[in-house]
């Protein structure tokens, strides 16, 4: 009975270990994919004049899309209002670029990676998330 109830145990164990490792690839993937696509958002804004360019539209279009692709993954893992930030920064850029307001731009694109960042450090795999 002993052995039973060990071999319950490890399994158990075995099994959170899984959903930690899981959620930790899941969240680090996604947030770290918003990070590069803001540096590749930078990089084209520099050898761009204007935000209305087909290239800065393009590449805000497909952060957008790939972020609510990643967002719904996540909402399974994480509270949504610890990640409902870089949405709604997200939108701020579609705006700035309907508007041609660079410097705007360029702060909100400075405070989704700087989301990005943070939330690599405290999102993921811990004991409060397996207890």
């Amino acid at each position: 009975m002993r052995a039973f109830n060990l071999i319950n145990l490890f399994l158990i164990i075995l099994l959170l270990t899984g959903i930690c490792l899981a959620e930790e690839l899941t969240v680090t993937s996604s947030l770290r994919d918003v990070q590069d696509r803001c540096l590749e958002i930078v990089q084209i804004m520099d050898e761009k004049d204007s935000l209305k360019d087909m290239d800065i539209v393009l590449a805000v279009d497909n952060l957008e899309y790939n972020w609510n692709k990643n967002e719904s993954a996540l909402c399974c893992m994480v509270n949504h209002k610890n990640i409902q930030e870089i949405g709604q920064e997200i939108s701020k850029m579609k705006m700035y670029v309907a508007n041609d307001d660079r410097d705007a731009f360029k702060v909100s694109l400075e405070a989704l990676k700087l989301y990005c960042h943070s939330y690599l450090h405290f999102m993921g795999a811990n004991l409060h998330n397996i207890l």
